[in-house]
């Protein structure tokens, strides 16, 4: 090309260059070597507001009044570029007089620009708002920090094309890639399914009505028209898995409101799917819960109901509707009070559970919309919300009409019972008190023949037995009804056990069994409780262990256990000490677990009481019910085949010997003391077997009898004959006791007469009925004459004189076995016979024939029958029959 047409080509392409230059955003500054402003661009004078007569050919250092003159800049410019030709991002903060306080970011190139020799570009970015963002976001600290760096979050930027920009730590691990490798490379569609992407597109197409293009714009369509955009997307990472993202798209724009790019928040939606799935799952289980809590409740058979504090009803359930015959809308809001023929007493209720947190078995009568009244029983408690704040009461009716009539039969039943049990008492005592008083009066008879007296002996011991089945029956009934009381009192507690010793030594020798009593430790000796009630469970408990253990032996054992307080169930007293710890222990066969659990039921008895086929099932039930009124507990360990030990703990209160009754032996009434005025005494009784009882123990003492068949005619004479003393039967025709007292009283002189009732019946509350009525005092069939004669002292005042008291015989040598050597065989083995089965009579029967030989030996054997030695009675006796005895397991024979 010519030479000519070179200059202007040249200049052509300088003009093209800076037009190119005056495009650029950023200011430009070309200098020279002196550092003198050659030209600028467009963005440098828009920036700074000058003008370039007031930039070109000038020093740098000059331009605005000297406002370049920064000493950072004359560093940069004179030491750093003589030294390299190109230098980035060099970070100027500088006050300019214009424009103020910014932050410039400095590039220089250095360029050979032909004849006008070395050229330095400097190119000046202006990141004052950039800077003041990173500042703020530096003043954020942690918090943005964490988001930017979150794991869980994605931060992709795009510059406005979509080309990725920033791709922060979270995008790094979510995605796998590091920011190098996607950044000025990708679009955020290149790491997107891109099936999806194009489905995307076709939705937004027909949502929006403009084609769309596949792609990185259906990405950010909708942000880049201002519309909310957040949608799920499936991401692929670098190895090619997938997972799903929660996207969040935001269109970046600058001042001017231009787009510059987008961010594009991703959330991995794996977690926050598992979360949804959790939160589903405990949705369900929630529901579930609620849908089984309100099966519960309506499947209920009580009425349950719910109130705020207030009383309000907040809840119910279709039994409570079913009660009120109210709907569920209907009740809910309306006061609790409202639907009980008291409402006082409702009200009440709801106060008393609010007050003590909790009521139970309170009766109340709900009355339905058609007026039909239920009784109920409601338990109720209160309900609070998890920060323990009172939230109002909760409250189950049960409908109790139904055991209201129960209870109504039960008491009918109760009484039925009774009436049946005093009938029985009366039908079966009354023979039985003259059998035994019959049988008292003919033991008087000194004619009688030894076998005689044996006869009469059984007829009286058969006679106590079956009254003590009776009493056992009626005690069991008492007990039942909770009528049975207890009477303390001192007694000797060593004297008591001595009396059971001989009382069941007998047995136990019979049946070749040991039989040890032993008091262990320190036991006092007087001690406070029911000595009757006492006794009998000590008789039960031990004639049950008597009469079950064939081989071995039987144990009593007592101390005081002072020790502190242990559950029952494993051997300890059962309350707070001192107890009296009573243990009876057999080498018997043992009871079952099974049998264990019904050993203290009425009329059960165990497989080995069945076989056995004896007594009523009555025993340990009663001595248990005895025990616990005493205030104690007894407990039983038995193993089959080895034994069974039965342990007893009752409170143990001390007692003195000064408050012990002594024992008056009983003493024969003669006749009436001579110089006292006659004492008449009517018999009204309907039986002629008891009248006869009566007349002939009082009539040969000296007192005046008249007899009466029934109430009638005793009140008639009564009248006629004014008695001191009427002995009134409980039951009899044409008019019974009762009334007849009454009229009585009623009648001229009837409140001076003592009246005691002769009465068949155990219940007391019948006796207590007669005191009520007028008698001064009662009686029971059977009786003792004893007793009656004491009644009649203590109402009369009446003395009597008695019987001479046999003297005591002479102490009798000790005895020996040599003492009997001079008796028969066939005496001595009948003798022996008698101690072992514990036929008192026929011993008794047997020393007489000794006494026609050798009165002083009969006295010996006497004195010991009758004292109930029958252990040296044995040992006087000899071996007998030769037999083999048990080993002991419990103790040994003193």
């Amino acid at each position: 090309m010519p030479l000519m047409n070179a200059e202007p080509l040249v200049e052509d392409i300088q003009n093209y260059a800076l037009n190119i230059v005056d495009t650029v955003r950023e200011p430009l500054l070309i200098l020279d070597t002196t550092l003198r402003v050659r030209s600028a661009n467009r963005a440098f004078y828009q920036t700074f507001h000058v003008s370039s007569q007031e930039t070109e050919n000038r020093l740098i250092y000059e331009l605005g009044n000297g406002q370049w003159d920064i000493p950072a800049l004359r560093t940069l410019l004179e030491d750093v570029v003589p030294k390299s030709s190109v230098f980035n991002d060099f970070e100027l903060e500088h006050t300019f007089p214009v424009i103020g306080r910014r932050v410039m970011l400095l590039n220089a190139r250095k360029l050979q620009a032909g004849r006008h020799g070395e050229l330095l570009v400097l190119a000046m970015e202006d990141v004052t708002a950039r800077k003041r963002a990173e500042e703020a976001l530096l003043e954020a600290g942690a918090l943005q920090s964490a988001i930017f760096n979150s794991a869980n979050f994605s931060s992709i930027a795009t510059d406005e094309k979509g080309v990725i920009q920033i791709f922060n730590v979270g995008a790094e691990r979510m995605l796998g890639y590091t920011a190098a490798e996607v950044m000025n490379k990708n679009t955020p569609a290149d790491i997107s399914d891109p099936q999806e992407v194009i489905t995307r597109a076709k939705a937004l197409s027909a949502e929006l009505g403009t084609t769309i293009t596949p792609g990185f714009e259906a990405l950010v369509f909708k942000a880049s028209r201002g519309i909310e955009d957040i949608y799920e997307l499936t991401y692929i990472r670098k190895d090619g898995s997938r997972f799903p993202a929660i996207v969040s798209v935001t269109a970046l724009r600058d001042a001017q409101g231009g787009i510059i790019g987008y961010l594009l928040i991703g959330t991995d939606n794996t977690a926050r799917k598992q979360v949804e799935a959790e939160r589903m799952l405990l949705d369900q289980r929630v529901r579930d819960q609620q849908f089984y809590t309100r099966s519960l409740i309506e499947s209920n058979i009580d009425a349950l109901i719910t109130t705020d504090p207030r009383g309000i009803i907040t809840d119910v359930n279709k039994q409570m509707e079913a009660l009120t015959g109210c709907t569920r809308d209907e009740l809910i809001g309306a006061p609790f009070k409202d639907y009980f023929t008291d409402p006082e007493r409702a009200e009440a209720g709801i106060k008393l559970v609010l007050g003590e947190h909790k009521l139970t078995d309170y009766e109340l009568t709900a009355r339905a919309r058609d007026g039909k009244e239920t009784v109920v029983s409601y338990n109720a408690s209160t309900f609070h919300d998890r920060d323990r704040k009172l939230q109002g009461v909760f409250a189950a009716a049960r409908d109790v009409t139904e055991r209201k009539r129960y209870e109504q039969s039960l008491q009918q039943a109760n009484r039925a019972k009774s009436v049946f049990l005093a009938n029985m008492s009366h039908e079966i005592r009354t023979p039985m008190n003259a059998i035994l008083g019959f049988s008292q009066l003919m033991l008087r008879d000194q004619d009688l023949t030894p076998r005689q007296c044996q006869y009469l002996g059984t007829i009286n011991r058969s006679g106590e037995h079956l009254l003590a089945l009776i009493n056992d029956i009626l005690e069991m009934s008492k007990i039942e009804a909770g009528r049975t009381t207890l009477n303390p009192s001192t007694f000797d507690l060593p004297v008591l056990l001595k009396d059971l010793e001989m009382m069941f030594r007998v047995r136990t020798d019979e049946k070749k069994l040991s039989f040890a009593v032993k008091m262990i430790g320190e036991v006092p000796q007087y001690i406070v409780t029911d000595i009757n009630k006492l006794r009998q469970v000590f008789i039960n408990v031990l004639g049950n262990a008597v009469k079950f253990t064939e081989q071995g032996g039987v144990g009593l054992r007592v101390r005081a256990d002072r020790t502190p307080p242990t559950p029952p169930s494993k051997g300890g007293n059962g309350g707070v000490g001192p107890f009296l710890r009573v243990e009876i222990e057999d080498t018997g066969p043992g009871i079952s677990p099974e049998d264990q659990e019904k050993l203290f039921r009425h009329f059960e008895q165990t497989k080995t009481g069945q076989q056995a086929g004896t007594g009523t099932g009555l025993g340990l039930a009663i001595s248990q019910e005895f025990v616990r009124l005493m205030g104690g507990a007894i407990t039983v360990s038995s193993q089959v085949g080895k034994g069974s030990v039965f342990v007893i703990h009752l409170p143990l209160k001390e007692g003195d010997a000064q408050a012990v009754q002594p024992k008056n032996k009983p003493r024969h009434v003669l006749r009436l003391q001579p110089g006292q005025a006659k004492c008449r005494v009517l018999i009204a009784d309907d039986v002629e077997d008891n009248r006869e009882l009566l007349v002939q123990i009082l009539r040969p003492v000296g007192f005046e009898m008249r007899l009466a068949t029934d109430g009638e005619q005793a009140v008639k004479e009564f009248e006629q004959w004014q008695p001191h003393l009427i002995l009134m039967d409980f039951r009899m025709p044409v008019m019974d006791g009762h009334e007849a007292i009454r009229r009585i009283r009623a009648a001229a002189g009837g409140k001076e007469v003592k009246i005691i009732a002769v009465t068949a019946s155990a219940l007391d509350e019948n006796r207590q009925v007669l005191l009520g009525i007028g008698a001064d005092d009662f009686i029971g069939k059977p009786f003792q004459e004893v007793e009656l004669f004491q009644k009649i002292h203590a109402h009369l005042g009446v003395e009597y004189e008695y019987a001479e008291e046999p003297a005591a015989p002479e102490e009798a040598a000790e005895l020996t076995p040599e003492s009997l050597a001079a008796l028969p065989i066939d005496l001595i083995q009948p003798m022996r016979e008698a101690v072992i089965s514990a036929d008192l009579d026929q011993l008794l029967a047997k020393i007489q024939e000794v006494e026609a030989g050798d009165p002083r030996l009969a006295q010996g054997l006497r004195r010991l029958a009758e004292r109930f030695e029958y252990e040296k009675l044995l040992d006087l006796f000899g071996p007998g029959e030769p037999s083999v005895s048990s080993p002991s397991l419990v103790g040994s024979r003193p």
